[in-house]
């Protein structure tokens, strides 16, 4: 199995669920001691990042002032390591051999934002949790 170096979030406006996966797990693998870095993209990102994560964010200690949501690129894909799709791609839509995880059961920000939040940060903290052993 390829050593995880680079995680991939995924999320269709890039500015909302995979921001929350991309910053937790920096902040967790970091605290862990793991050589693994996260970024995020979206299908069709929205122009800048959704007010009420980057709100909660920053509550937490985290600044993300200035972050833009990127557009996925082909090149994104490549070069991760592991894909985590958070009601966005399909795993037949990734390269071949990588690893692939699909979290469309995270609930709509829009609809319970803290369920959401906990979800992911649930779902974060056991994935680097993983990577860690």
């Amino acid at each position: 199995m390829t050593e995880i170096k680079n995680v991939l979030f995924l999320c269709p406006h890039g500015a909302a669920k995979s921001v929350l996966a991309m910053t937790y797990f920096n902040y967790l693998a970091n605290q862990a001691g793991l050589e693994i870095s996260a970024k995020n993209a979206g299908t069709e990102p929205d122009p800048t990042i959704n007010p009420k994560v980057e709100s909660c964010l920053k509550w937490e200690g985290f600044d993300l002032a200035g972050f833009v949501p990127p557009l996925l690129q082909p090149q994104d894909l490549e070069e991760a390591d592991m894909i985590v799709s958070i009601g966005c791609i399909e795993a037949d839509q990734a390269p071949a051999g990588k690893r692939f995880l699909d979290w469309s059961d995270v609930p709509m920000l829009s609809e319970d934002f803290q369920a959401s939040r906990d979800k992911i940060y649930e779902y974060v903290s056991a994935l680097a949790k993983n990577l860690a052993d």
